[in-house]
Protein backbone atom coordinates (compact mmCIF):
# COMPACT_ATOMS: atom_id res chain seq x y z
CA UNK A 1 0.00 0.00 0.00
CA UNK A 2 1.54 3.57 -0.75
CA UNK A 3 2.08 5.65 1.83
CA UNK A 4 1.17 9.63 1.56
CA UNK A 5 4.54 10.04 2.70
CA UNK A 6 7.91 8.87 3.40
CA UNK A 7 11.19 10.38 4.87
CA UNK A 8 15.12 10.00 3.11
CA UNK A 9 17.64 11.49 5.17
CA UNK A 10 21.51 11.70 3.78
CA UNK A 11 23.95 10.88 6.31
CA UNK A 12 26.65 9.23 3.78
CA UNK A 13 29.24 12.26 4.62
CA UNK A 14 32.77 12.47 5.77
CA UNK A 15 32.25 15.40 8.69
CA UNK A 16 35.28 15.89 7.20
CA UNK A 17 35.54 19.54 8.58
CA UNK A 18 33.61 18.84 11.60
CA UNK A 19 36.54 16.61 13.11
CA UNK A 20 33.79 14.17 14.81
CA UNK A 21 30.68 11.97 12.92
CA UNK A 22 27.96 14.58 12.90
CA UNK A 23 25.14 12.26 12.50
CA UNK A 24 25.39 10.90 16.34
CA UNK A 25 26.62 14.05 17.44
CA UNK A 26 24.36 15.23 20.58
CA UNK A 27 21.79 18.37 20.55
CA UNK A 28 20.10 19.01 23.85
CA UNK A 29 20.44 14.96 24.75
CA UNK A 30 19.98 13.72 20.94
CA UNK A 31 21.47 12.68 18.19
CA UNK A 32 21.22 15.29 14.87
CA UNK A 33 20.00 12.50 13.14
CA UNK A 34 17.83 11.50 16.07
CA UNK A 35 16.23 15.07 15.71
CA UNK A 36 15.54 14.65 11.83
CA UNK A 37 13.90 11.38 12.27
CA UNK A 38 11.81 12.39 14.81
CA UNK A 39 11.26 16.01 12.57
CA UNK A 40 9.67 13.21 10.01
CA UNK A 41 8.07 10.76 12.20
CA UNK A 42 6.08 14.25 14.09
CA UNK A 43 4.75 14.97 10.36
CA UNK A 44 3.83 11.58 9.09
CA UNK A 45 6.25 9.69 7.32
CA UNK A 46 5.90 6.74 7.69
CA UNK A 47 8.78 4.96 5.74
CA UNK A 48 12.14 6.72 6.35
CA UNK A 49 15.36 5.93 4.69
CA UNK A 50 18.85 6.55 6.22
CA UNK A 51 21.56 6.82 3.59
CA UNK A 52 24.93 5.58 5.22
CA UNK A 53 28.32 5.75 3.76
CA UNK A 54 31.24 6.96 6.49
CA UNK A 55 31.00 5.05 9.89
CA UNK A 56 28.26 2.88 8.40
CA UNK A 57 28.06 0.39 10.70
CA UNK A 58 28.23 2.53 14.03
CA UNK A 59 25.69 4.57 12.60
CA UNK A 60 23.30 1.58 11.93
CA UNK A 61 23.77 0.11 15.15
CA UNK A 62 22.84 3.64 17.25
CA UNK A 63 19.90 3.64 14.37
CA UNK A 64 18.55 -0.07 15.28
CA UNK A 65 15.74 1.10 17.78
CA UNK A 66 14.58 4.09 15.87
CA UNK A 67 12.69 1.69 13.01
CA UNK A 68 14.36 3.10 10.08
CA UNK A 69 15.85 1.58 7.26
CA UNK A 70 19.30 2.17 6.42
CA UNK A 71 20.75 1.68 2.71
CA UNK A 72 24.77 2.03 2.50
CA UNK A 73 26.35 3.86 -0.58
CA UNK A 74 29.86 1.93 -0.97
CA UNK A 75 31.15 4.68 -2.98
CA UNK A 76 30.75 7.53 -0.22
CA UNK A 77 34.00 8.75 -0.40
CA UNK A 78 33.97 9.75 -4.03
CA UNK A 79 30.12 10.70 -5.21
CA UNK A 80 28.27 13.82 -5.01
CA UNK A 81 24.82 13.65 -2.69
CA UNK A 82 23.01 12.84 -5.19
CA UNK A 83 24.01 9.80 -5.83
CA UNK A 84 23.32 9.07 -2.30
CA UNK A 85 19.96 10.46 -2.63
CA UNK A 86 19.08 8.27 -5.81
CA UNK A 87 19.66 5.16 -3.33
CA UNK A 88 17.15 6.69 -0.89
CA UNK A 89 14.86 7.36 -3.63
CA UNK A 90 15.59 3.57 -5.11
CA UNK A 91 14.35 2.47 -2.10
CA UNK A 92 11.34 4.79 -1.54
CA UNK A 93 9.76 4.37 -5.08
CA UNK A 94 6.25 2.71 -5.03
CA UNK A 95 6.37 3.24 -1.68
CA UNK A 96 4.96 6.59 -0.86
CA UNK A 97 3.53 9.70 -2.57
CA UNK A 98 5.88 12.30 -1.71
CA UNK A 99 8.75 12.35 0.18
CA UNK A 100 10.75 14.78 3.19
CA UNK A 101 14.08 15.30 2.64
CA UNK A 102 16.71 16.36 4.84
CA UNK A 103 20.48 16.21 5.28
CA UNK A 104 21.18 14.72 9.12
CA UNK A 105 22.85 17.50 10.35
CA UNK A 106 20.09 19.87 9.70
CA UNK A 107 18.72 18.45 13.00
CA UNK A 108 16.20 21.80 14.45
CA UNK A 109 13.42 22.69 12.43
CA UNK A 110 10.64 24.16 13.62
CA UNK A 111 7.41 21.84 14.05
CA UNK A 112 4.90 24.35 12.23
CA UNK A 113 7.83 24.87 9.07
CA UNK A 114 7.56 21.34 8.17
CA UNK A 115 3.83 21.60 8.64
CA UNK A 116 3.49 24.65 6.59
CA UNK A 117 5.92 23.04 3.55
CA UNK A 118 3.68 19.97 3.30
CA UNK A 119 0.58 22.27 3.17
CA UNK A 120 1.95 23.33 -0.26
CA UNK A 121 0.92 21.56 -3.36
CA UNK A 122 3.71 21.12 -6.01
CA UNK A 123 6.55 19.05 -7.43
CA UNK A 124 8.78 20.63 -5.03
CA UNK A 125 8.93 22.38 -2.28
CA UNK A 126 11.32 24.32 -0.27
CA UNK A 127 12.00 26.69 2.29
CA UNK A 128 13.89 29.84 2.04
CA UNK A 129 15.01 31.61 4.97
CA UNK A 130 16.82 35.50 4.28
CA UNK A 131 16.78 34.48 0.45
CA UNK A 132 18.65 30.91 1.57
CA UNK A 133 17.45 27.87 0.64
CA UNK A 134 17.11 25.50 3.31
CA UNK A 135 15.71 22.21 4.44
CA UNK A 136 14.06 19.75 4.40
CA UNK A 137 12.17 19.92 1.11
CA UNK A 138 9.45 17.83 -0.09
CA UNK A 139 9.92 15.86 -3.25
CA UNK A 140 6.84 14.37 -5.39
CA UNK A 141 7.19 10.82 -6.26
CA UNK A 142 6.78 11.95 -9.98
CA UNK A 143 9.97 13.01 -9.68
CA UNK A 144 11.95 9.56 -9.05
CA UNK A 145 12.04 8.53 -12.68
CA UNK A 146 13.85 12.63 -13.51
CA UNK A 147 16.20 12.29 -10.84
CA UNK A 148 17.76 9.10 -11.49
CA UNK A 149 18.82 10.13 -14.77
CA UNK A 150 20.01 13.22 -14.50
CA UNK A 151 22.81 14.35 -15.88
CA UNK A 152 23.63 17.74 -15.38
CA UNK A 153 25.24 20.05 -13.03
CA UNK A 154 24.08 21.53 -9.95
CA UNK A 155 22.96 18.02 -8.27
CA UNK A 156 19.30 18.09 -6.63
CA UNK A 157 19.53 22.04 -6.74
CA UNK A 158 20.13 22.14 -10.77
CA UNK A 159 17.67 19.01 -11.34
CA UNK A 160 15.20 20.78 -10.26
CA UNK A 161 15.87 24.34 -11.33
CA UNK A 162 16.65 22.81 -15.05
CA UNK A 163 13.60 20.53 -15.34
CA UNK A 164 9.92 21.76 -16.43
CA UNK A 165 8.50 20.70 -12.80
CA UNK A 166 6.71 23.00 -10.38
CA UNK A 167 9.22 24.57 -7.99
CA UNK A 168 7.37 25.82 -4.95
CA UNK A 169 9.10 28.40 -1.99
CA UNK A 170 7.90 29.44 1.38
CA UNK A 171 9.66 31.98 3.14
CA UNK A 172 10.01 31.44 6.50
CA UNK A 173 11.32 33.13 9.90
CA UNK A 174 13.02 29.44 10.49
CA UNK A 175 16.66 30.04 10.63
CA UNK A 176 16.77 26.25 11.52
CA UNK A 177 16.15 25.43 8.17
CA UNK A 178 19.14 26.72 6.66
CA UNK A 179 22.05 26.02 9.56
CA UNK A 180 23.86 23.44 8.71
CA UNK A 181 26.37 22.01 11.11
CA UNK A 182 30.19 21.12 9.28
CA UNK A 183 32.50 22.92 11.94
CA UNK A 184 32.32 23.51 15.70
CA UNK A 185 31.57 27.38 15.33
CA UNK A 186 28.63 25.76 13.83
CA UNK A 187 27.71 23.84 16.13
CA UNK A 188 28.23 26.45 18.90
CA UNK A 189 25.98 28.53 16.40
CA UNK A 190 22.79 26.26 16.09
CA UNK A 191 23.33 25.52 19.73
CA UNK A 192 22.64 29.22 21.09
CA UNK A 193 20.09 29.74 18.14
CA UNK A 194 17.84 26.40 19.77
CA UNK A 195 18.49 28.07 23.04
CA UNK A 196 17.09 31.64 21.90
CA UNK A 197 14.01 30.30 19.76
CA UNK A 198 12.74 27.52 22.38
CA UNK A 199 12.44 30.74 24.81
CA UNK A 200 11.12 32.36 21.70
CA UNK A 201 8.32 30.29 21.17
CA UNK A 202 7.59 29.80 24.74
CA UNK A 203 7.10 33.75 25.03
CA UNK A 204 4.84 33.19 22.48
CA UNK A 205 2.95 30.52 23.96
CA UNK A 206 -0.90 31.58 25.19
CA UNK A 207 -0.81 30.95 28.93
Amino acid sequence: MTQPLGGIILAAGLSSRMGRFKPLMEINGRSMISHVIRMMRDAGAGTIIVVTGFHADELEACLSTENVECVHNPDFAHTQQLDSLRLGLAALRGRCERMLISPADVPIVRPQTVRALLAIDGDFIRPVFNGEVGHPVVLSAALIPYLMTYDGPGGLRGAIEHSTYSLRELHVDDRGTVLDNDTPADIDRLLQWYRDDAAKQKEGTPK
